[in-house]
Protein backbone atom coordinates (compact mmCIF):
# COMPACT_ATOMS: atom_id res chain seq x y z
CA UNK A 1 0.00 0.00 0.00
CA UNK A 2 1.49 3.72 -0.68
CA UNK A 3 0.95 6.45 1.51
CA UNK A 4 1.83 10.29 0.81
CA UNK A 5 3.07 12.11 3.35
CA UNK A 6 3.88 16.10 3.27
CA UNK A 7 5.85 17.55 5.75
CA UNK A 8 8.35 20.05 5.60
CA UNK A 9 12.30 20.05 7.37
CA UNK A 10 14.49 23.37 7.91
CA UNK A 11 16.55 20.73 9.96
CA UNK A 12 18.19 18.33 7.60
CA UNK A 13 19.02 16.25 10.74
CA UNK A 14 15.42 15.95 11.79
CA UNK A 15 14.37 15.24 8.19
CA UNK A 16 17.11 12.37 8.52
CA UNK A 17 16.08 10.81 11.92
CA UNK A 18 12.28 10.94 10.92
CA UNK A 19 12.97 9.28 7.83
CA UNK A 20 14.33 6.73 9.76
CA UNK A 21 11.43 6.13 12.20
CA UNK A 22 9.42 5.55 9.10
CA UNK A 23 11.93 3.11 7.98
CA UNK A 24 11.87 1.22 11.52
CA UNK A 25 8.07 1.24 11.11
CA UNK A 26 8.44 -0.74 7.86
CA UNK A 27 7.94 2.15 5.22
CA UNK A 28 9.99 1.93 2.22
CA UNK A 29 10.68 5.95 0.85
CA UNK A 30 9.70 4.91 -3.13
CA UNK A 31 10.26 8.85 -3.50
CA UNK A 32 10.03 12.43 -2.69
CA UNK A 33 9.18 15.73 -4.48
CA UNK A 34 8.55 19.58 -3.21
CA UNK A 35 7.77 18.10 0.75
CA UNK A 36 5.75 15.41 -0.58
CA UNK A 37 7.63 11.57 0.81
CA UNK A 38 5.76 8.60 -0.86
CA UNK A 39 6.44 5.09 0.90
CA UNK A 40 5.04 1.73 0.23
CA UNK A 41 4.12 -0.73 3.14
CA UNK A 42 6.44 -3.31 3.79
CA UNK A 43 6.59 -4.63 6.84
CA UNK A 44 7.86 -6.82 8.48
CA UNK A 45 11.47 -5.12 6.45
CA UNK A 46 13.54 -2.15 8.01
CA UNK A 47 15.15 0.21 6.21
CA UNK A 48 17.67 3.18 7.00
CA UNK A 49 17.90 6.19 5.55
CA UNK A 50 20.71 9.34 4.54
CA UNK A 51 20.42 12.45 3.23
CA UNK A 52 23.76 13.29 1.43
CA UNK A 53 24.97 16.90 -0.33
CA UNK A 54 26.88 16.17 -2.66
CA UNK A 55 30.23 18.03 -3.82
CA UNK A 56 29.59 16.38 -7.16
CA UNK A 57 27.95 17.69 -10.57
CA UNK A 58 27.98 15.89 -13.98
CA UNK A 59 29.92 12.82 -14.80
CA UNK A 60 31.39 12.39 -11.49
CA UNK A 61 27.89 12.48 -9.57
CA UNK A 62 26.42 9.89 -11.76
CA UNK A 63 30.06 8.04 -11.10
CA UNK A 64 29.20 8.79 -7.45
CA UNK A 65 25.84 7.25 -7.40
CA UNK A 66 26.35 4.22 -9.52
CA UNK A 67 29.40 3.42 -6.34
CA UNK A 68 26.64 3.68 -4.01
CA UNK A 69 24.26 1.47 -6.07
CA UNK A 70 27.09 -1.05 -6.11
CA UNK A 71 27.14 -1.36 -2.57
CA UNK A 72 23.75 -1.90 -2.01
CA UNK A 73 22.57 1.98 -1.16
CA UNK A 74 19.39 2.66 -3.32
CA UNK A 75 19.26 6.41 -4.59
CA UNK A 76 15.43 7.01 -3.82
CA UNK A 77 15.24 10.80 -5.23
CA UNK A 78 17.25 13.80 -5.94
CA UNK A 79 15.82 17.41 -4.81
CA UNK A 80 17.36 20.56 -3.54
CA UNK A 81 20.69 19.47 -4.29
CA UNK A 82 19.87 16.18 -1.50
CA UNK A 83 19.94 12.94 -2.12
CA UNK A 84 17.74 10.94 -0.28
CA UNK A 85 19.39 7.33 -0.15
CA UNK A 86 18.11 3.88 1.23
CA UNK A 87 19.41 0.76 2.66
CA UNK A 88 17.78 -2.35 3.74
CA UNK A 89 18.64 -2.69 7.43
CA UNK A 90 19.75 -6.13 7.17
CA UNK A 91 22.29 -5.18 4.77
CA UNK A 92 24.14 -3.96 7.74
CA UNK A 93 24.72 0.11 9.00
CA UNK A 94 24.12 3.03 6.65
CA UNK A 95 27.68 4.37 6.89
CA UNK A 96 28.87 7.17 4.78
CA UNK A 97 31.47 8.79 5.72
CA UNK A 98 34.64 7.11 7.00
CA UNK A 99 36.87 9.99 7.51
CA UNK A 100 36.96 13.09 9.74
CA UNK A 101 37.20 15.51 7.47
CA UNK A 102 34.43 14.34 4.86
CA UNK A 103 32.21 14.29 8.25
CA UNK A 104 32.85 17.31 8.97
CA UNK A 105 32.43 19.45 5.69
CA UNK A 106 29.32 17.31 5.55
CA UNK A 107 27.98 18.55 8.93
CA UNK A 108 29.00 22.15 7.20
CA UNK A 109 27.13 21.50 4.24
CA UNK A 110 23.96 20.57 6.22
CA UNK A 111 23.58 23.83 8.12
CA UNK A 112 24.89 26.03 5.65
CA UNK A 113 22.00 27.39 4.45
CA UNK A 114 21.03 29.04 7.71
CA UNK A 115 23.95 31.67 7.02
CA UNK A 116 22.98 31.94 3.66
CA UNK A 117 19.97 33.29 4.37
CA UNK A 118 20.53 34.88 7.63
CA UNK A 119 23.49 36.72 6.61
CA UNK A 120 21.86 38.71 3.51
CA UNK A 121 18.99 39.32 5.40
CA UNK A 122 20.92 41.17 8.27
CA UNK A 123 22.89 43.22 5.59
CA UNK A 124 19.84 44.08 4.06
CA UNK A 125 18.27 45.22 7.02
CA UNK A 126 20.85 47.12 7.97
CA UNK A 127 21.45 48.93 4.46
CA UNK A 128 17.87 49.63 4.65
CA UNK A 129 17.81 50.87 8.12
CA UNK A 130 20.58 53.65 7.21
CA UNK A 131 18.76 54.53 4.18
CA UNK A 132 15.67 54.86 5.81
CA UNK A 133 17.05 57.26 8.88
CA UNK A 134 19.41 59.26 6.00
CA UNK A 135 16.72 59.99 3.87
CA UNK A 136 13.33 59.78 4.72
CA UNK A 137 11.97 61.99 7.47
CA UNK A 138 11.25 60.99 10.64
CA UNK A 139 7.75 61.89 10.62
CA UNK A 140 4.34 60.02 9.78
CA UNK A 141 3.53 56.19 9.49
CA UNK A 142 5.78 55.88 6.40
CA UNK A 143 8.53 56.51 8.61
CA UNK A 144 7.68 53.58 11.12
CA UNK A 145 6.72 51.35 9.00
CA UNK A 146 9.95 51.45 7.33
CA UNK A 147 11.55 51.20 10.68
CA UNK A 148 9.92 48.01 11.34
CA UNK A 149 10.39 46.24 8.16
CA UNK A 150 14.32 46.97 8.15
CA UNK A 151 14.25 45.76 12.39
CA UNK A 152 12.12 42.62 11.19
CA UNK A 153 14.94 41.92 8.16
CA UNK A 154 17.56 42.25 10.62
CA UNK A 155 15.83 40.36 13.50
CA UNK A 156 15.02 37.57 11.39
CA UNK A 157 18.79 37.59 9.92
CA UNK A 158 20.29 37.02 13.39
CA UNK A 159 17.42 34.43 13.97
CA UNK A 160 19.01 32.35 11.34
CA UNK A 161 22.35 33.25 11.87
CA UNK A 162 21.94 31.86 15.86
CA UNK A 163 20.19 29.03 14.36
CA UNK A 164 22.80 27.85 12.02
CA UNK A 165 25.26 28.29 15.03
CA UNK A 166 23.32 26.59 17.22
CA UNK A 167 22.66 23.07 14.86
CA UNK A 168 26.26 23.26 13.87
CA UNK A 169 27.40 23.21 17.60
CA UNK A 170 24.43 20.64 18.42
CA UNK A 171 25.35 18.09 15.28
CA UNK A 172 29.28 18.60 15.06
CA UNK A 173 31.75 15.97 15.82
CA UNK A 174 32.58 15.92 19.58
CA UNK A 175 36.18 16.88 20.28
CA UNK A 176 36.43 13.78 21.99
CA UNK A 177 35.42 11.70 18.60
CA UNK A 178 37.49 13.87 16.58
CA UNK A 179 40.51 12.93 18.37
CA UNK A 180 40.00 9.02 17.52
CA UNK A 181 40.25 9.84 14.04
CA UNK A 182 43.02 11.28 14.18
Amino acid sequence: MKTTIKKTFIDVQKEEEWLNEQGQNGLMLIGYYGGKYEFEDVSPAKYQYKIDLLAYTGSKKKEYLAFLEQTGISVVAEYGGRVYLRKNAADGPLDMYTERKEAAKQMGKRYSHFFAIGIPQLMLGIIMLVQTLYYVKPEGVPFYITIVIDAGLMISGIIFIIMGIQKHRKYAMPKEDMDIWE
